[in-house]
């Protein structure tokens, strides 16, 4: 669509960015060779086209003021000094045109640019020391008539503006450099995260399960064993492993309570409450139920449910109404006023996701407004690493005028009717 080809369309660099180094160099030679051939001859086209011829001495000095401007890139300081000093013998016998100091100038503005502050700097008085020692020299002969001070002048604001881009170049380098510090920094910090979270997700599972799963399996061989030639101890053998699974299941609910976000409301529906690891499992039947907190906190919110809930297995139902309620939860925080849409499908592959919102409004609606400073956090993160455990996907980004989060949860066989 054209709306997104703008979105999209990536700026033209500007053209000075785009010319290549040989054509940079196709510009200095061009540049050299033309302004040599025309201050040696002196070539004039108003008034009919003439030329002069030069005395060897003042067409070296020509050639030398001139065409080393054409490798300027390369050697930057020989350039200039070799130049500084035909344009010095130049302005001493007076023949030192205006058009002495472009190739001047192209010569300290390279200097400027490519050369540390202070060399540059002593580069530009040694040139400027020169031309006014060939000016003294035309002073005091008799060329004090064609004395003038433009080749200073012109070799000391070129190398100005060769010293500005410098540093423009160095600030430019300096916060491109700053920012790709920063996002290693922030890749580093949400692998960090991450890696802390799903540590201690495995050390709560262990410190949980690992004592009571010793238990049932001691137990049910023992069972297994003498069920055929002593019942009443298998029969003692099963109620332990029965007593040992229900602890390890308080205990497992337990955990997944401490998991969870500290905004969740418990039994009571305020936050932060205790009882929360009393509390069922929750899956998309209770869709309705989150989306009446969300509103409650001032984001207006509509549910769209297709497909059969009971044939979704508890823990994808479990999956998919977390990543719906971080989703929910980014827009109250982020998007304060904004109007969320939640799409749950259930089909034959498994369950797909969309949660999208409109966008924080324009009007006096502040983040601070809903619940304090918006700081990022790796809530994205969680709900990939949660659709990633049954091998889905999902995908977060912001949309015109918006933002959305689309998942899905590849549920191989979806049971028919809920699972005990």
């Amino acid at each position: 669509m054209p709306g997104s080809e703008r979105l999209i369309e990536v700026p033209q660099p500007p053209l000075t960015y785009r010319i290549t180094s040989r054509q940079w160099l196709a510009i200095d030679v061009a540049s050299a060779v033309l302004t040599m051939v025309v201050m040696m001859f002196g070539l004039r086209v108003l008034h009919g086209p003439r030329f002069v011829v030069p005395t060897p001495d003042v067409a070296v000095a020509t050639a030398a003021a001139t065409l080393p401007v054409a490798v300027r890139r390369l050697w930057p300081v020989p350039v200039l000094a070799v130049g500084t000093v035909a344009v010095g013998y130049l302005t001493a016998m007076g023949r030192a045109p205006l058009t002495t100091d472009l190739m001047l100038g192209m010569a300290s503005y390279m200097v400027a640019v490519r050369l540390p502050r202070t060399p540059a700097v002593i580069a530009l008085v040694a040139a400027e020391a020169a031309i006014l020692a060939g000016l003294l020299t035309a002073s005091i002969t008799a060329h004090a008539e064609t004395v003038m001070l433009h080749s200073m002048l012109a070799a000391a604001a070129m190398w100005f503006v060769g010293a500005g881009v410098r540093e423009r170049r160095r600030y430019r380098a300096g916060v491109v450099e700053q920012a790709e510090r920063q996002q290693r920094d922030e890749a580093g910090r949400a692998r960090h995260a991450l890696q802390e979270e799903r540590l201690r997700i495995a050390r709560e599972l262990h410190d949980v399960l690992a004592h009571s799963l010793s238990v049932v399996t001691v137990h049910a061989g023992v069972g297994r064993r003498v069920g055929a030639t002593q019942p009443a101890e298998a029969l003692r053998a099963l109620r332990t492993v029965e007593e040992a699974s229900r602890a390890a299941l308080d205990e497992l609910r337990r955990v997944l309570s401490l998991l969870r976000s500290d905004d969740e409301p418990g039994e009571t529906g305020r936050p932060g409450e205790p009882g929360l690891a009393l509390a069922p499992v929750p899956g998309l039947t209770d869709l309705d139920g989150l989306t009446t907190l969300v509103q409650k906190a001032g984001t207006p919110v509509r549910v769209d449910l297709t497909g059969d809930v009971a044939s979704v297995p508890p823990a994808a139902g479990l999956t998919a109404y977390r990543i719906v309620q971080e989703a929910l939860t980014n827009v109250v925080r982020h998007a304060p006023g904004a109007t969320a849409t939640v799409r749950v499908s259930i089909v034959p592959g498994g369950v797909r996701i969309r949660v999208t919102d409109t966008g924080a409004p324009a009007g006096p609606v502040t983040a601070a407004e809903a619940g304090g400073a918006v700081a990022p956090g790796h809530g994205i993160v969680g709900m990939r690493e949660r659709a990633a455990i049954f091998g889905g996907t999902l995908d977060a980004g912001p949309l015109p005028g918006g933002f959305q989060v689309a998942a899905f949860l590849p549920v191989q066989a979806l049971a028919t009717g809920r699972v005990a």
